[in-house]
């Protein structure tokens, strides 16, 4: 099964294509640049380089959240174009879920972080036996404070694991509380991976989700800050 997958939920921006569980090619930058000017070349330069067309794609996978909400809706968008009228699958995964699968190969408690400022963070937490993972909560977003409160309460003897764009504001918070059971992975694995979006959509995929490209939907978690505004003025 071939798999084009992207991810644009945070400032990386990564696309991968793959045979089920093989790596063809990945394209992952971290430039600054909007995912509006650079995903679909992305894409475009993924998949000739590796011989394919979008029409030898049999399955569609994005992070469909949590993470910047123009991030989420891009990657969204972008799979929806793609897919449109091909009636090919198009599965949605956790942004978190697959930030954590950069740390598989650990044992311990994967706590995936993003920034979702106010000094707090998109998070969910993982067990890991290193083969594989298993999720300990939903998604949420959470203060800080809590999530060091938890871990401290609930995991007081495991070594914690942070990756995402939040992991530094874990880390400089939490690390006195935690000592040394709290630990960023190295720089090259605390940011979003196409392959690893690729493998959190296949392992969805066979467990029988067949999203079409119209129910896929992003997943915010809270409402943005424009939405705020206009409750807190009861607009």
């Amino acid at each position: 099964m071939l798999i084009l997958a992207l991810d644009s939920t945070a400032q990386v921006g990564s696309v991968a294509l793959c045979e089920d569980e093989k790596l063809i090619a990945e394209y992952t930058i971290n430039t600054g640049h909007t995912h509006s000017e650079t995903l679909l070349p992305m894409v475009e330069s993924v998949l000739k380089i590796a011989g394919y067309t979008v029409d030898d794609v049999d399955l569609f996978v994005c992070t469909a959240g949590p993470g910047s909400f123009t991030g989420v809706r891009i990657g969204a968008a972008t799979v929806k174009g793609m897919a449109f009228g091909k009636e090919k699958p198009c599965i949605g995964v956790s942004t978190l879920e697959a930030l954590a699968l950069n740390g598989v190969a650990l044992e311990g408690i994967l706590c995936p972080a993003m920034n979702a400022r106010r000094q707090q963070v998109y998070n969910a937490l993982f067990a890991c036996d290193g083969f594989e993972l298993t999720r300990l909560c939903e998604d949420r977003p959470l203060a800080i404070t809590d999530l060091g409160a938890e871990l401290q309460e609930q995991y007081p003897d495991r070594p914690v694991y942070l990756m995402g764009d939040g992991a530094k504001l874990v880390y400089d918070a939490l690390s006195e509380t935690l000592g040394g059971r709290l630990r960023m992975l190295p720089e090259r694995l605390l940011h979003q991976s196409g392959y690893n979006t690729a493998l959190a959509g296949l392992r969805l995929y066979r467990q029988g989700v067949r999203t079409t490209d119209a129910e896929l939907m992003p997943v915010y978690l809270r409402p943005s800050q424009a939405e705020r505004m206009r409750m807190e003025k009861g607009i």
